[in-house]
């Protein structure tokens, strides 16, 4: 054998020796299959996605209140208000008003009267009878009658044919100064005639008839 031969056979051998080594050392400085693991909390970049949200415990709430129905509501029933009457406005009647009716009696002209005038000449056959109208109830009213007369006369009055009352009137002295009466009278609801005389000598004459 030749210098060449034996060479290239040493080299072939030493070759072989290192495939075999590396052929064999792998298995032994590879790991093992490793053991099971839980999951990591890690993403798939390896990256931590937080905390692990909490489990919510659903909130039990409180049950309906039973609906009472319409009928077994109790509702405080109040007792209704007493209407209070309707105020009355006083009325006021001049005696030379066209829609009275006078009987014999005449309208004289007085300067110190309201409206400028009055009612005289009342007495014996002739009267004077007034309409009132707007009386809210039935009952007793105040008359207020405003006259005139020099010297001291009767008046007498009735209500729709009713009682005759009977005033004695003074007077001022004077038929220019006017002086006012009252009294009760008793009226029906809504409209009556006042009537005024005197049967059994002169009247004093009458301004304004007031009911109120």
């Amino acid at each position: 054998m030749s210098f060449v031969s034996a060479r290239v056979l040493g080299w072939t051998a030493l070759a072989l020796a290192v495939a075999a080594t590396i052929a064999v050392v792998p298995p032994l400085i590879m790991p093992g299959p490793q053991p099971d693991r839980p999951p990591s909390a890690a993403g798939p970049s390896g990256l931590p996605t937080g905390s692990p949200t909490p489990a919510v415990t659903p909130r039990t709430s409180a049950p309906p209140r039973p609906s009472v129905p319409p009928a077994a509501r109790s509702h405080a029933v109040l007792p209704p208000r007493a209407t209070a009457p309707a105020a009355f406005k006083p009325v006021t009647v001049h005696a030379a008003d066209p829609a009275n009716l006078r009987v014999g009696a005449r309208v004289i002209a007085c300067p110190t009267c309201v409206d400028g005038s009055r009612v005289g000449y009342i007495g014996g056959p002739n009267t004077l009878a007034v309409r009132v109208t707007g009386v809210p109830r039935a009952g007793e009213w105040t008359l207020s009658v405003v006259y005139e007369t020099e010297q001291p006369r009767t008046l007498k009055i009735a209500v729709d044919g009713g009682p005759v009352r009977e005033l004695a009137l003074a007077g001022a002295g004077s038929w220019l100064i006017p002086v006012r009466t009252s009294l009760r009278l008793r009226l029906p609801k809504g409209a009556c005639w006042i009537r005024f005389f005197n049967d059994t000598g002169s009247a004093p004459d009458i301004n304004t008839i007031t009911v109120g």
